[in-house]
């Protein structure tokens, strides 16, 4: 087809937290439990606004910490439910004990990890010393570099933790 011959089509740009939340939207997830920290709190709040809005149906759990928001999905998952939630830096921190339970039964629990570097008086520098605490607690970790890796590895990362093989 000719350049000049091209059809025109809407084209939107994201960033990765909404392309986060938007494959969560896709996934059809049954619970999202989470706690807000900067800078992943947009992808939940993408997540509740579809939900409030009645794009999606599911349950959207604000829980008092992010310690709590592992505990939430851990429980949904056991008892069957598609889950996601997503943190970063110090809730991250605040999670790591969740994550070897959630790892150690084996279930089927998607988690974003927007990364921001550890401690410090409000240190919000990007960098990946948040996903080191967690390297070795059983999960498997995709990384995402773009807008677009970030949506397509929420999708593949439920097929991953779904597949029992």
């Amino acid at each position: 087809m000719a350049f000049d011959k091209m059809e025109l089509r809407d084209v939107e740009v994201w960033d990765g937290n909404f392309a986060a939340a938007q494959a969560m939207r896709q996934a059809q997830i049954d619970v999202v439990a989470a706690y807000p920290i900067t800078p992943s709190t947009p992808i939940v709040e993408g997540y509740a606004k579809f939900l409030a809005d009645g794009y999606i149906e599911g349950e959207f759990v604000m829980v008092e910490s992010e310690h709590a928001a592992m505990s939430g999905c851990i429980g949904a998952a056991a008892a069957g439910g598609r889950v996601a939630t997503a943190t970063s830096s110090q809730g991250f921190a605040l999670m790591v004990e969740t994550l070897y339970q959630a790892s150690g039964m084996r279930l089927p629990i998607v988690l974003n990890v927007v990364n921001r570097a550890l401690a410090a008086p409000l240190n919000v520098n990007g960098d990946h010393s948040d996903m080191y605490l967690g390297r070795d607690s059983g999960w498997i970790q995709l990384d995402a570099y773009s807008p677009q890796e970030a949506y397509d590895l929420n999708l593949i990362a439920f097929k991953v933790s779904e597949d029992h093989e």
